[in-house]
């Protein structure tokens, strides 16, 4: 199955999202043996995926949609359940949560009619759960990964999972609890060599030290979190760090990083044509400048605020 987990924060956090969901393939909804292999069908799938990717999500949407009638005329519960996990995706991505919700429970009752593993399944339910502010049931889905038997859950499951919990925590600004779901995760994470999983033990670790009133080791947690995002090839999730690290940094009265790290996020996100986002870090990143009267990077934030003001057709 193809994984493809507002404000500008909370538009990062889907980016987040959508890119657990596009991790690789895995073995969920893994075939009945001998179960032939449409042609039709792997054609929606895997066009899906590229315009999913290219960030073309209502295409992505129209041709998993099409890959999904096609499995329900299968009678395919593996096909069923991987096109539906997918469209939720691109749902996801759409800020569509109940339609997303909607498909994952349908992926999940196929997925275990075949006694598949539906850990992937109940993780992103948890995480669009938190998304609609409902932490209980989040709470309740990740319990789920973490000792429910029909959810064969691997260590890399359990980091996730405590690291949702973790962020959980620190939505209500518990450190004590969150650094006890860090301290899980990195238990489990020991030896892991996924650079997007490692990433979410830094930011973690950056929030906790933010609740705990020190910003400067917090820049320093996202600032790692940029580097394991940028081995990772996450780049939408890695330009929600920098920010995060601008914020840390500007807390912390360095004006001359925070301006750093804000222009560096406003240019990535402007190349992946994120262009709202990119015009709010790009004034974040004029502002901090200027705190640090530090004309180069004044100069810089301005050329490339002009850009994108040109490409938004506002010049």
């Amino acid at each position: 199955m193809n994984r493809q987990t507002l404000s500008v924060a909370v538009a990062f956090y889907l980016c987040g999202l959508v890119s657990f969901l596009m991790l690789s393939s895995c073995a969920t909804s893994a075939r009945p043996k001998g179960e032939a292999i449409d042609a039709e069908f792997s054609a929606a799938m895997s066009a899906g995926r590229v315009a999913f990717e290219q960030g073309l999500t209502e295409q992505a949407a129209t041709l998993y949609q099409r890959a999904l009638q096609r499995a329900r005329v299968m009678d395919s519960a593996a096909a069923i359940g991987d096109a539906a996990y997918n469209l939720a995706a691109c749902h996801i991505r759409l800020s569509q949560f109940e339609k997303a919700r909607f498909l994952l429970v349908e992926a999940k009752t196929e997925v275990l009619s075949v006694q598949g593993d539906i850990s992937d399944i109940l993780l992103v339910e948890a995480k669009v759960a938190r998304l609609q502010g409902q932490p209980e049931e989040a709470l309740a889905l990740t319990e789920q990964v973490l000792s429910d038997a029909e959810a064969i859950s691997t260590n890399n499951h359990r980091v996730q999972a405590h690291l949702l919990r973790g962020q959980m925590a620190c939505d209500q600004e518990d450190a004590a609890l969150a650094a006890r779901e860090l301290q899980m995760a990195a238990k489990f994470a020991t030896g892991a060599s996924d650079s997007g999983l490692r990433a979410g033990l830094s930011r973690l670790a950056g929030r906790i030290h933010l609740i705990r009133k020190e910003p400067v080791m917090a820049a320093r947690e996202f600032d790692r979190e940029v580097f394991l995002l940028q081995q990772a090839e996450q780049y939408a999730q890695m330009a929600g760090a920098l920010q995060s690290a601008a914020e840390s940094y500007r807390q912390a009265g360095n004006y001359r990083l925070a301006a750093d790290r804000y222009f560096r996020a406003a240019r990535s996100s402007f190349a992946q044509g994120q262009n709202p986002a990119a015009l709010q870090l790009g004034n974040l990143a004029l502002s901090a400048a200027n705190d640090a009267a530090d004309q180069m990077a004044v100069a810089r934030a301005r050329a490339l605020l002009d850009e994108i003001e040109t490409a938004a057709g506002r010049k």
